[in-house]
């Protein structure tokens, strides 16, 4: 599978492939989920297989602006706007309307329906199959927040995992939702196995907040299989007092985690980076890797199972930010030299693992916390350039043509060619070539804060994954 837009993408082995959670009143970017793709290459988009943004013409399209564009072939499409689900098959000429309406809106007495919307108290969960001729709301769950804390299939079977504080719900493609009991106490978020049989969570006992200052404390990692429905405690950790902990990621052979301590559960020490974790759970203590922020996407891994890792200290992004390599078992870290006079953020393996896409920008120091005039942080975000490297940091070179204030480089399945976000557009750049092209955008009404957070700004619109 290959590029998503909004939520998350999983590779799915039933009928269903699409999650929509239906949102009241919202101009949700994020409103539709999970498409499956059998793809082997990224399809050639025919001229003009973009639905337009600026006309209703044709389906109604809510507000004219699309949240998601999916190709899953050369011929078939899926689209979506605040306010509908669209599909093609054949290949973008026209698109069909196929907005779940059956109990959207009637359920909650509030008229005629639509996909934006839903009682503001709850979100809905809706699943479509792939031909969009078939569409279930899912009822059993209990309310959702607008928007859930996590989201995500299974990378082998057709099964959506919700979670929601605590508690973790399966969703399959046919039947009931159920609830992983014993899962009430987890804190963090949990995270699929790679294989997708089982799921990774992290609790610890119930301590009162007198105990958490004194006492030390320990962290239990859990691992729920589906195949037999068991809870297992796979590992116990002891921490020291008041230290909480944030699930990273599984280790790709699934024999252990990453997770981040969090001295004192404090959201602006962690907001300055934490050290990261690796335990093997056939080891009695975890291997120490780099500190670094804790944003999940900044974490990969190589083909052969070493990490890939943006390490560095200090909220701002502009400062002290090197990517890093890691090896997991044995704690031993290679930390890449970056371009002279920059940072290196947002690193991506290429599937063969023999080179890195990055975005470089200008490194202007720690020393500076921000910006006066909103031109300043303009020109720093325009020199985020793409760069390629090799594996061991050698080789490094920009691709000029892809232009600059460029965000979250992301590999096509054979290599060839870079996904990216550039100018409130998704972008392809050929790697050889380097021919680089719009694919789709600019996104009318659409925009992020470039500040975002110290020059974190995640586009969740487009939290694609390649598989």
């Amino acid at each position: 599978m290959h590029y998503k837009s909004c939520l998350r993408f999983g590779k799915l082995c039933g009928w269903m492939i699409l999650a929509v959670f239906l949102l009241s009143g919202l101009s949700v970017q994020t409103g539709c989920a999970q498409l499956q793709s059998a793809m082997t290459g990224s399809p050639d988009l025919k001229q003009g297989t973009i639905p337009d943004l600026q006309s209703s013409a044709g389906p109604e399209f809510g507000k004219n602006y699309l949240t998601f564009l999916q190709m899953i072939d050369t011929e078939t499409g899926w689209a979506c706007t605040p306010k509908a689900v669209l599909r093609t098959v054949d290949g973008g000429e026209s698109w069909t309307d196929v907005t779940p309406r059956e109990q959207a809106g009637q359920a909650e007495g509030q008229g005629a329906p639509s996909a934006g919307s839903a009682n503001m108290e709850k979100g809905k969960l809706w699943l479509v199959s792939r031909d969009g001729g078939q569409t279930r709301e899912i009822q059993e769950l209990p309310e959702l927040p607008i928007v859930p804390t996590n989201i995500s299939w299974s990378p082998a079977e057709s099964i959506l995992k919700v979670q929601e504080q605590g508690e973790i719900w399966l969703v399959p493609a046919k039947g009931k939702p159920y609830q992983v009991h014993g899962t009430e106490t987890f804190s963090g978020l949990s995270s699929w196995s790679p294989d997708g049989k089982s799921l990774a969570c992290c609790s610890e006992p119930a301590l009162s907040q007198e105990d958490k200052i004194s006492e030390e404390r320990r962290m239990i990692f859990n691992s729920y299989n589906l195949d037999t429905g068991r809870l297992t405690r796979t590992k116990e950790l002891k921490m020291p007092a008041v230290t909480g902990t944030l699930f990273a990621a599984w280790q790709p052979d699934g024999q252990g985690v990453l997770y981040w301590p969090d001295p004192a559960y404090s959201a602006s020490l962690a907001a300055d980076g934490l050290e990261l974790q690796s335990l093997r759970w056939g080891e009695s203590q975890p291997q120490v890797l780099p500190c670094g922020l804790a944003y999940r996407h900044w974490l990969s891994f190589f083909p052969d199972g070493r990490l890939l890792m943006v390490a560095g200290g200090g909220r701002s992004l502009w400062s002290e930010k090197r990517l890093a390599v890691c090896e997991t078992e044995t704690g031993n870290t290679k930390i890449l030299p970056n371009p002279a006079g920059s940072v290196a953020t947002d690193p991506a393996p290429s599937p063969d693992g023999k080179q890195i896409a990055f975005v470089a920008a200008q490194n202007l120091g720690k020393e500076t916390g921000g910006f006066k005039e909103p031109g300043q942080l303009a020109e720093w975000v325009a020199t985020r350039r793409l760069w390629l490297e090799n594996s061991d940091g050698s080789g490094a070179h920009p691709l000029k043509a892809a232009g600059g204030g460029i965000y979250q480089p992301s590999w096509s399945q054979d290599g060839s060619a870079i996904l990216y976000i550039r100018d409130n557009s998704l972008w392809l750049v050929e790697v050889k070539s380097e021919k680089a092209q719009r694919i789709i955008g600019p996104f009318p009404d659409w925009s992020k804060d470039l500040f975002g957070y110290y020059g974190y700004v995640w586009h969740d619109d487009f939290a694609w994954f390649s598989k």
